[in-house]
Parts: C-alpha cells; structure tokens; sequence
C-alpha cells in the first residue's frame, strides 16, 4: 500500500501558486511529494519548479502524462481546456484532482468521470469551499440553534476587473462568464448551508454583444422553502467589491466575511420579536493553516491513499457542472488555438428571465442556459 503520492501540476498561472504553496506547507507530513511541474513554456515551468521545490519540470503536458512516477495531477489551466486535459491524464494513469468548474458541460463532467471509474482512479473537482473549516463550524452552529430555522441566504461574489478581450472572464473562446467564473461560489455556498438543492428560479443579467454575462442577479427557492438571492459580477462600478453573506435564521442571522474562502463569521440575535434590533453573540474566527487550498489537497491525497476513486464529500453529484449547462459552443473548446469570433465590445444587453423547472437538476441547467447564451 502506497504511503506517499507524487503529486504534479500541471499549467503554473496564479491559481497553481496558491496550490504549490499549499503543497509545501503539509508536505513534511510524509504523505505529499512535490514531484513535478508541466508547462507549455519550459523556462515558466523551470522557474516555478525552482519556486516551489518541485523535482522535475517539464515543457509539455504530453511529457508529465507520460511520466509513471507521477501518481496525481493538479489540473490548473482554464476550464475551457479541463477536459482535455483530465481526459489525456486519465488515459495515462493519473488520479486527478481539477479546478472547478472541473468542465463546460455534463457531458464533458460524464466522459471524465466515467473514464475514471473505467481506469479505477480518483477524480475531483477542487472546489476548495467545500473543506472550508470556518464553514464547517457556521454549520455546526446552525445545527445546534444558534439563529433558528434558516429562512433566506444572501450572498456576493462582485468585482470590478479591467475588460480583456483575451481574459477568461470575457472571452467566449474561455467559456467566459461571471456565473460560470464566480457565481458557482454563491450557488454552492447556498447548497453547503441549506442542504437541499434548488427547485425554483427568477434571474437576470447582464451580457457584453458577445453573449459573455458580466453581471448576475439571482433568486433561487429550495425544496425544503429555503430562499437564497445573490449577484456575482466581472464588472461592477469602482469600489463595489465584495464578497459577503449573511444567513438569515428566525432567531438571528450569521454575517460572512470573504464568504468563498471564509476565514470569520459573526452570529448576531434578535433582541426583539421584531428583529430590528440586534447583537453580535458569538464571533467564529477559523485561519487557514496556510492559504485554504490545503483541506482539499489532504483530503484528495487520503482518499487516494485509501483506495477511494470519489471523494465522499465533494461527491461526483456535487460537481458544478451537474447544475450548470453553458452554451453548447463552450464543449468545443479542447485547446488553446482558438481565435476569438466577432467584436467584443463594451455593449451590454439587459435580459430579464423567470424560470420554473420540473426537477433541480433541470433547473441548474435551465438558468445557466438563460443567462449566459446570447
């Protein structure tokens, strides 16, 4: 039985950094090994290699799949490109960890967890958010009555980002998108607190010429009555950023600091039936070991360690793109030379969409679908 896996990332951009750093942070437990680094730029790969402590680095993908010393493989390029690249790592043996959204479509999602199940290897999506530890202790707070009954869960995820044609929040060739990009964070927020899943929704957006949606508004209804209202936003106006929630209770309600990567919340109580009138009751203050990213990397290299090819909290069923259904072009995307079609200029579009669906599932699909096809 395997004590210690070689882990490898592949794509060394932005989010690849906090990972690595995350990476040296528990690897002096023994179970982590920092084997390898794949770029397409052999230079970029050297000098992150050499950053982070990694053995090897690499000047192709093709080369990192083919070495049989790598065990698992962070996936870090964007997700216009997941899953071809998940599908050639799968082929050539590797447990797979990917971030989110781990594709641009269900059937993508499928062919990728399929292909692992086939290949018995372990396939994840990082949604970091899901081993948040603050969050885990909101939860428990809320389970033992701390605000009463949850009723309402607000959340944003808003910021104002300098318009790039070529960035993947705007460019359609990236499956752009501020749902897509950002908003998924409000929707499993929501679903992490409430336990249930959404039956209902009222949305509308805000889109360039291109179909890319900058701007979200969205109401959703759960099954058990649960409300939830939220924005997500690539573009907003100077000095808009944010990124909170509150969960409303009968008692009382839960404020959210950074609510997508959590580090403090505070609990507030009614001091009369009428609720205007409030105070803070207890402070919840959980810091990162290191930076966040490390709670799902401990917890992919366990369940890898053990045998497990689906991790028993961020479930296949959880993965976002079960409730997220872009447009069909968003599939076709399988590498990086794509030029981007028409002009995508600074115009913006103002639909306005309400939607009633006959299961969850079909109504993640039906209000991603509104929102961002053009």
């Amino acid at each position: 039985m395997k004590t210690k896996i070689n882990w490898a990332i592949l794509a060394p951009g932005i989010i690849a950094n906090s990972m690595a750093q995350a990476m040296n942070s528990v690897c002096k437990d023994g179970k982590i090994n920092l084997y390898a680094v794949a770029s397409r730029n052999k230079e970029r790969s050297e000098e992150f290699a050499k950053k982070w402590n990694f053995q090897k680095a690499y000047g192709s993908y093709q080369e990192l799949f083919e070495d049989s010393q790598v065990d698992a493989i962070y996936i870090a390029n964007p997700h216009a490109f997941h899953f071809v690249s998940v599908m050639q790592a799968l082929q050539n043996g590797k447990h797979i960890l990917c971030e989110k959204p781990a594709g641009c479509s269900m059937d993508q999602l499928s062919q990728m967890i399929n292909l692992a199940k086939e290949k018995n290897l372990f396939f994840m999506e990082a949604m970091w958010t899901a081993f948040n530890p603050c969050i885990a202790q909101i939860k428990k707070e809320i389970a033992q009555g701390a605000i009463g009954e949850v009723k309402h869960i607000e959340s944003r995820f808003c910021n104002r980002i300098p318009y790039d044609p070529d960035n993947r929040l705007y460019a359609p060739y990236l499956a752009g998108g501020a749902l897509l990009d950002l908003g998924i964070y409000n929707i499993y927020f929501a679903m992490m607190i409430n336990d249930f899943s959404p039956i209902a929704s009222r949305n509308s957006s805000v889109r360039l010429l291109d179909g890319v949606d900058i701007w979200n508004s969205v109401n959703l209804t759960f099954e058990n009555g649960v409300t939830t209202s939220f924005q997500s936003a690539a573009d907003m106006p100077a000095g808009s950023n944010t990124h909170d929630a509150t969960i409303f209770g009968t008692k009382g309600f839960i404020t959210v600091e950074n609510f997508f990567m959590t580090q403090k919340a505070a609990i507030h109580t009614y001091k009369s039936e009428w609720g205007n009138d409030n105070e803070i009751t207890k402070e919840i203050d959980v810091p990162f070991m290191t930076n966040g990213y490390e709670y799902e990397l401990i917890h992919a290299t366990e369940c890898i360690l053990n045998n497990l090819k689906e991790s028993p909290v961020h479930t296949f069923e959880k993965s976002i793109p079960r409730f997220l259904r872009p447009p069909d072009r968003w599939s076709k995307f399988p590498s990086s030379r794509y030029s981007q079609a028409g002009s995508a200029q600074r115009q913006h579009l103002f639909p306005s969409v309400s939607f009633v669906p006959t299961s969850h599932v079909q109504m993640f699909f039906g209000f991603l679908l509104v929102l961002v096809m053009p």
